[in-house]
């Protein structure tokens, strides 16, 4: 079931209801001024299958596995009964926490990146991700305002996420402007064509505006509308950019000067995309649709399946290198010398054994480390999330009790050079305390692993074409090291990995980290590593 949360005045609420309708699909509107109004809510988490809102006397039950497109308006500070407002404020602090927290498709969570409300720290975020963005001034100082507008032509905005027209400003201006005024946003102007591309999971749909006029939406009757293609480069940019800010659908705002030059104004994480979608024949919607509807087609992972994605760049490898040397104090040692290695994050395959110097409180281990790698890697998380989304075509979430995903360390000395390191099937979920175990199906599994900095020589998997499920049905019960027997008459496929490219394979399948032939001076093997298992409608991830 597709859900449409919004209220009925707003536009683009209504256009995608609309749209959903003449495809013939069945949506579930809410329109939260009339539960407001006549109705009531319960709203439970962990949800209990009860969740439901109310419109009259007719009460709407909320499927936590459901798919929810959301455009949700607070309307609190524009009610003049103090009574009603407090309903407005109760109603969507408790249902933003409940979208937060369900496993279902939500477009988009309401804990994705609000920055985009508070205009120069979100500017100051787009400049960190890469993106030119044009110099601003945000200042209730009327000299300061006036020798900014001095320097060019330059535009005011608003600096909130407030919804205004942008205007040329000059100077003269602030002459007689107060501080008590303030605060203003500027922005340098630039002279070129406008673009919007609409962000909708791995998709990306674009439109060029040419108007005479600084903002077309004022002035759209004069503007020029035709499809546009962003280079490859500024398209994976902002595909990467929308997951990490925990977002499936953005709308990004773009100049583009003559010379091919682009300036990224902002991204929306609540697009009104209506107008743009009617020019585009619908395709945003349908992008939209095809997010929503893939918790009804989840993916079936077959155990010799291997898929890659590549979801970092180069330059962010070296970023996250960086990041965990920074850390280095808090690595956990491995092993013995010479050949121990390191991890940054806790294992439950570690963690759980009662070996000298392996042995540890998982739990307790895993909530210390989840607060650093959340700290430090929350963006690399939410890139992860959505990929994974994307090849499983089914929600992706953490496990909030497990530890988080983390990085094996090699150094040197530790990397294989022989065919020495563990051959194993990835069975760690047998050491964790599920809650729901009759929820969960334990043949569906997944384990990725996401190379971060690899030896000169590269590095990867070798998988052999022998499934757990095999393993367990044709052994000598009294032989229990005949898994050494077996993978000799099995094939073998060695599958190199890519700095950068994300690796998932169902974990059922015998495998092994391959050798190298050489390890040469300064070498490192360091890559994110995690699990997943299927629980009810979702992957939960966990290490």
């Amino acid at each position: 079931m597709i859900y449409a949360i919004g209220i009925d005045s707003d536009r683009t609420f209504r256009h995608f209801i609309r749209q959903t309708h003449q495809r013939g699909i069945e949506v579930r509107a809410i329109n939260l001024r009339e539960v407001i109004l006549s109705g009531d809510w319960r709203l439970t988490l962990p949800d209990d299958g009860m969740s439901w809102v109310s419109v009259g006397d007719k009460k709407l039950p909320l499927d936590p596995n459901g798919a929810y497109y959301c455009r949700i308006i607070d309307l609190s500070s524009v009610q003049s009964d103090m009574a009603m407002a407090m309903r407005w404020r109760s109603l969507l602090a408790a249902l933003c926490v409940w979208l937060e927290h369900i496993p279902g498709v939500v477009i988009n969570r309401p804990g994705g990146r609000t920055d985009n409300s508070s205009k120069p720290l979100h500017e100051y975020s787009l400049q960190s991700w890469g993106f030119n963005v044009p110099p601003s001034l945000t200042s209730s100082d009327p000299e300061l305002l006036a020798a900014f507008a001095s320097f060019g032509k330059t535009i005011v905005k608003p600096a909130s996420g407030i919804r205004a027209d942008s205007r040329l400003v000059t100077p003269e201006e602030f002459f007689d402007f107060h501080p008590s005024q303030g605060p203003v946003h500027l922005q340098r102007y630039v002279a070129g064509a406008d673009v919007r591309a609409h962000v909708v999971g791995d998709q990306v749909h674009a439109e060029i505006i040419n108007c005479p006029q600084i903002d077309y939406r004022r002035s759209y009757q004069e503007a020029q509308y035709s499809p546009w293609e962003l280079p490859d480069a500024l398209n994976k940019q902002i595909i990467q950019a929308t997951a990490a800010f925990g977002l499936q659908f953005a709308g990004w705002d773009f100049k583009v000067t003559e010379d091919e030059q682009y300036w990224c104004l902002e991204a929306n994480p609540m697009p009104g995309y209506d107008g743009y979608d009617i020019r585009a024949d619908g395709k945003i919607t349908e992008s939209l649709l095809a997010l929503l509807t893939q918790q009804n087609t989840v993916k079936q992972f077959p155990n010799d399946t291997l898929i890659t994605d590549e979801i970092l760049a180069e330059i962010q490898c070296s970023e996250i290198y960086e990041t965990i040397q920074s850390l280095k104090a808090h690595w956990i040692t491995r092993g013995q010398e010479p050949a121990s290695f390191f991890t940054l994050g806790t294992a439950s395959y570690l963690d759980f054994l009662n070996l000298p110097d392996f042995a540890g409180d998982y739990y307790n281990r895993a909530k210390q480390y989840n607060l650093l790698l959340q700290k430090h890697f929350s963006w690399l998380y939410e890139l992860v999330k959505q990929s994974l989304e994307t090849q499983l075509q089914a929600p992706v979430n953490y496990h909030p009790d497990f530890a988080l995903p983390g990085f094996h360390i090699w150094e040197t000395p530790a990397i294989f050079t022989k065919s020495t390191a563990s051959v194993h099937f990835d069975l760690q979920y047998q050491n964790l305390h599920w809650q729901d175990k009759e929820n969960i199906d334990f043949q569906r599994t997944i384990s990725f692993t996401l190379p971060i900095k690899l030896p000169h020589l590269g590095g990867g998997l070798n998988v052999w074409d022998l499934t757990y499920d095999e393993y367990i049905n044709g052994r000598d019960p009294n032989y229990l090291g005949d898994v050494e027997v077996m993978k000799r008459f099995r094939n073998k496929t060695v599958h190199p990995y890519n700095i950068g490219k994300i690796v998932i394979h169902g974990g059922h399948s015998l495998h092994q980290i391959a050798a190298i032939a050489q390890v040469d001076p300064g070498d490192e093997r360091i890559t994110l590593q995690g699990h997943g298992i299927y629980d009810n409608g979702q992957w939960l991830l966990y290490w």
